[in-house]
C-alpha cells in the first residue's frame, strides 16, 4: 500500500493489478516488436501522462473498476505492444520484448469530496487536484532501469467520497504521441460503453500499432546510401555514454523550475490574433497557436534578457520548437487511425532584435512561415527516416534545437479533442482532461496549449485555452509585471511543486 497526500486531501493506493490482453493468443506471434524510426528520437524517460476527472451523477456508481478492469483486457488485444517492456538493443534501437509482462491498474481511494478542490471560480482546475493532480497517478520510475523495468502502461483508477472518480493513465512516449494517446482513450471508452450490451464489444475502427518502417532491412550499400542523405531537422553528435544520453535535462541547480497555468478566454485570444495578424498586408492571417506561440516566445525573452543583463553571454541561443504531426495529407504512407509517433520537430532562432524590440506581428509571421515552408515533404521524411534507420549507434541522433535557458519548446495539445469521445457512459463528458506538472515536465520553457475545463460543460467558453508552461522561479517573478502577457492571459494558477 502508498500513500499520497496534499494540504487538503489523502489519496491511498488500495489494490494493484496487473493487465493482460483478454485473448493470451495476441502473445503467440510477437516475441519482439522492434520500434519504429520515429519512435527512436523520444527519449525513455518520458511519458505522456493525462488526468481524466469524472462527476458523480445520480446514484449510479461512476465507472466501476471491474468494468474498467475488463474494458483494459480487451482494449489491450489491440495494443498488445502495452504488455511488454522496453528493451534497447546495443546500436541505442528501441524495441518491445517480454510481451505478456502486463500493464498495471491502481485502484486507489481519495478521503475527500471533489467539490472540496474547487476554486474560487467553483471550478475544478488541474492546480486544485491532490498534488497538482500527481497523486492521481501510478508511481513513476524516469531512470534508464526504470524505463526498462516498468509498465509501458499504468492506469490510477481514484474514487472521491462523493463517488467522483479520476483516471490517471501514463503512456510511454516511445510507444506513442499524444494524438496517438487520445485515440487510445477513445477506443477505451468506446469498449468500456460497449460492455453495457450482451456478447463481448469490438472496436468500429480499429488502430494500426505496427510502427512504420520498423521491419525495414537494408543492405550494405542501401545503408551506405541512406547515411549520405542530409536530414533538414537531425544531427548526429559526437559519441556519448548512454548514461549521458538517457538523462532528464537538468535545471539550474539554484533556480527551481516552476509550472504555472496562464489563462486565455476567447475574447483575449481574437485580439491576440489581431495584434499578431501582418497589419500591412491583406488577406493575411496566422493562427491561434501562431499567435500564443509569438507571445510567449517575445515575452519569456524579454524576461529572460532582463533576469541575464548583468550577463547576456549566460543565456543560450533563443531557439523555439514546435512538434509537427505527419499524419493524413503531410505523409499519406502513415496507414489511418496510426497510434505510434509520428511527428518531427521544427525548430527556428530569431534575432535579439527582432525579439526584443519588433511588434507581435513580426514574430507570429516567422513562426507562420516555419509551420508552413519548412516541414518536410513526404519523400525528405522518407529519406529521414531511413538515415535514422541506418545509423549505426542511433542514441547519437539529436534535433538540431539547442536546448538552454534561452530557449522555448511550445506543443499544440488544444487541436487535440480531449473531451470529446472519453465519456464512459453515455453523454457523460470529463469535467477537466489535462496534464500533470511532473519533474520529466518541468523543463525550463516547456509549453502545452490545452482546451479548458469549459469542453466538459454545456455553455462556458469553449474558445478559451490553457497555456501550462515551465519556467525557472526568477524568470517568473519579472513576468508578472510583463503588460503584454498580462493584457491577454486572463487568470494565473498557482505554482506547481518544484523541482
Amino acid at each position: 500500500m502508498s500513500t499520497a497526500t496534499s494540504a487538503h486531501s489523502s489519496v491511498v493506493v488500495l489494490e494493484r493489478h496487473t493487465l493482460q490482453c483478454a485473448n493470451k493468443n495476441h502473445y503467440s506471434d510477437l516475441s519482439k516488436v522492434q520500434l519504429g524510426p520515429l519512435d527512436q528520437l523520444v527519449a525513455p524517460f518520458i511519458p505522456v501522462a493525462v488526468v481524466f476527472v469524472y462527476e458523480q451523477s445520480g446514484s449510479t456508481e461512476t465507472i466501476p473498476v471491474q468494468y474498467l478492469q475488463r474494458a483494459l483486457e480487451l482494449l489491450l488485444d489491440y495494443y498488445p505492444l502495452l504488455t511488454g517492456r522496453l528493451h534497447i538493443a546495443t546500436d541505442g534501437t528501441y524495441e518491445v520484448t517480454s510481451l505478456g509482462a502486463g500493464a498495471e491498474l491502481l485502484v486507489a481511494q481519495c478521503s475527500e469530496h471533489l467539490d472540496s478542490f474547487s476554486s474560487t471560480q467553483g471550478r475544478i482546475l488541474l492546480m486544485d487536484l491532490p498534488s497538482g493532480s500527481k497523486a492521481l497517478f501510478g508511481p513513476f520510475d524516469a531512470s534508464l532501469e526504470g524505463s526498462c523495468r516498468d509498465s509501458l502502461f499504468t492506469v490510477q483508477h481514484t474514487r472521491f467520497a462523493c463517488g467522483s472518480v479520476a483516471l490517471g493513465v501514463r503512456l510511454r512516449h516511445i510507444n506513442c504521441d499524444g494524438h496517438g494517446f487520445f485515440q487510445f482513450m477513445r477506443d477505451l471508452a468506446e469498449l468500456y460503453r460497449g460492455l453495457k450490451s450482451a456478447g463481448i464489444p469490438t472496436l468500429s475502427h480499429p488502430p494500426h500499432f505496427q510502427p512504420y518502417m520498423s521491419d525495414l532491412e537494408m543492405t550494405l550499400d542501401e545503408k551506405q546510401a541512406a547515411l549520405a542523405f542530409r536530414p533538414s531537422l537531425l544531427v548526429v553528435e559526437p559519441e556519448v555514454l548512454p548514461s549521458e544520453a538517457m538523462t532528464v535535462p537538468a535545471s539550474e541547480p539554484q533556480t527551481p523550475v516552476v509550472g504555472r497555468i496562464l489563462r486565455f478566454s476567447g475574447a483575449k485570444l481574437e485580439a491576440l490574433k489581431a495584434l499578431a495578424t501582418n497589419p500591412n498586408e491583406i488577406n493575411t492571417w496566422v493562427s491561434t497557436f501562431e499567435a500564443i506561440s509569438a507571445l510567449l516566445y517575445q515575452s519569456v525573452y524579454r524576461a529572460r534578457l532582463k533576469y541575464f543583463e548583468n550577463d547576456p553571454s549566460a543565456m543560450s541561443p533563443p531557439d523555439f520548437l514546435t512538434p509537427v504531426d505527419f499524419r493524413g495529407n503531410r505523409f499519406p504512407d502513415l496507414p489511418t487511425l496510426y497510434f505510434p509517433n509520428a511527428l518531427l520537430c521544427l525548430f527556428t532562432s530569431l534575432s535579439h532584435d527582432v525579439l526584443a524590440h519588433a511588434p507581435l506581428w513580426q514574430i507570429a509571421k516567422h513562426l507562420h512561415d516555419l509551420m508552413r515552408n519548412e516541414v518536410p515533404d513526404a519523400q525528405h521524411l522518407k529519406s529521414t527516416l531511413r538515415w535514422i534507420t541506418a545509423q549505426p549507434d542511433k542514441r547519437r541522433i539529436r534535433s538540431g534545437f539547442r536546448y538552454g535557458n534561452g530557449s522555448i519548446m511550445v506543443s499544440q495539445w488544444a487541436k487535440f479533442e480531449m473531451y470529446e469521445g472519453t465519456d464512459f457512459e453515455d453523454g457523460q463528458k470529463p469535467i477537466l482532461v489535462s496534464t500533470p506538472f511532473t519533474s520529466i515536465s518541468l523543463v525550463d520553457g516547456l509549453a502545452y496549449t490545452l482546451p479548458t475545463e469549459m469542453q466538459g460543460k454545456t455553455g462556458g467558453d469553449k474558445r478559451a485555452i490553457d497555456v501550462n508552461l515551465a519556467l525557472s522561479s526568477p524568470i517568473w517573478e519579472i513576468l508578472e509585471h510583463d503588460e503584454q502577457l498580462k493584457r491577454f492571459s486572463s487568470s494565473w494558477a498557482g505554482d506547481s511543486a518544484q523541482t
